[in-house]
């Protein structure tokens, strides 16, 4: 394996920064190149983050020798398209959440991804916040027994800054590939919810329309329910509140999860804002409660881009698979599709292996 490894970004929009970060914070790592079909927004990045190569047609850092890795940050009608161009280049690639907008597309990444011999992943940052990777070491270590259950929470709200700007592509079905919130944000909570429990046979869920003020419609709110095997279950409670200030650096939303096990419990209070103010991890065990902190930086939520890129590079080098593979994304693609499915239908959902 060489000393270096060489980055090339295709889509260079807001998750990039944070994406472009991680790289840089690595020794032998370089971001090499980027691409956009927006040439404003591409000088604006390439000056900040002092980057050489820029292009309008990403198929230039697919076809550079010097570039090991691409990082796939479009929209997501895109995202099969590139993806399977890119392992037929050469290159090891992630893909940013969700895998695509289609079976077809899934399957075909997954069918790319086995003959390749590169490295390739769906990048979910949930699965790298340092509170989550602690609480899944409680959870291997046993701490509160066999998990029965897992409850998640969202709220929606409005940030304390400029932080509600949302792309208009994201209300796009044809180019999002699902709602806002059970297709593009849902791929973070199923993919915390397989990669907590396994495997979903069954998908009930209830939700409403919300039309916004410029006339498009928020899949939201809504309540989400699932079973895994052994009459182990989930949920996803999801609310928009509006007039409630989200208190974040990053977007208007926060999370928190609960896990049950037969031997106690794990709370997981923040994620992407910071609304509770308490301990961010909260462990009940042999009856006793266990507060967990956390350093500042290992809190804020653009840590799990620093982790995530770091884990990637990574399997690279140590020959391992970063998640979630291909066929994991797809599992949870499916997942969020069952939920509007089972909505529209008004009837659980039965999902086959």
């Amino acid at each position: 394996m060489k000393k270096n490894i060489n980055i090339g970004i295709i889509g260079v929009g807001k998750i990039s920064d944070l994406h472009i970060k991680g790289y840089k914070n690595m020794n032998n790592v370089e971001v090499t190149g980027i691409a956009d079909i927006n040439k404003k927004t591409l000088k604006e990045k390439a000056r900040f983050w002092e980057v050489e190569k820029t292009t309008l047609d990403y198929r230039d850092l697919l076809e550079d020798k010097k570039i090991d890795v691409i990082d796939i940050l479009t929209p997501h009608n895109l995202h099969s398209k590139i993806f399977i161009e890119a392992l037929k280049s050469g290159k090891h690639v992630s893909v940013q959440k969700p895998m695509a907008i289609s079976d077809k597309e899934c399957k075909a990444m997954i069918d790319e991804s086995v003959k390749s011999d590169k490295k390739s992943r769906v990048f979910d940052n949930f699965l790298y916040y340092p509170p989550y990777i602690k609480a899944k070491t409680l959870i291997k270590d046993g701490v509160i027994g066999e998990i029965k259950s897992v409850r998640l929470k969202s709220i929606l709200g409005y940030s304390t800054d400029n932080q509600n700007i949302v792309n208009n592509w994201r209300f796009n079905e044809k180019i999002n590939g699902g709602g806002k919130v059970l297709f593009d944000y849902g791929y973070h909570i199923f993919s915390v919810a397989y990669d907590l429990m396994g495997d979903i046979v069954k998908i009930s869920s209830f939700v409403e329309n919300t039309e916004m003020s410029d006339g498009s419609f928020l899949d939201c709110p809504g309540i989400i329910m699932w079973n895994y095997e052994n009459q182990n279950h989930g949920s996803w409670d999801i609310v928009r509140a509006h007039e409630i200030k989200i208190n974040s650096d990053y977007f208007n939303e926060d999370e928190w999860f609960e896990i049950t096990g037969t031997e106690g419990f794990i709370w997981i209070n923040r994620c992407s804002g910071k609304i509770l103010d308490g301990p961010p991890l909260i462990c009940f065990s042999k009856g006793e409660i266990n507060e967990i902190n956390f350093t500042n930086e290992e809190l804020d939520w653009g840590s799990s881009f620093n982790i995530g890129m770091k884990n990637f590079v990574d399997s690279i080098r140590e020959d391992f698979n970063s998640k979630l593979s291909p066929s994991d994304g797809m599992k949870v693609f499916n997942y969020c599709k069952a939920a509007r499915l089972s909505s529209d239908q008004q009837k659980p959902v039965l999902l086959v292996k």
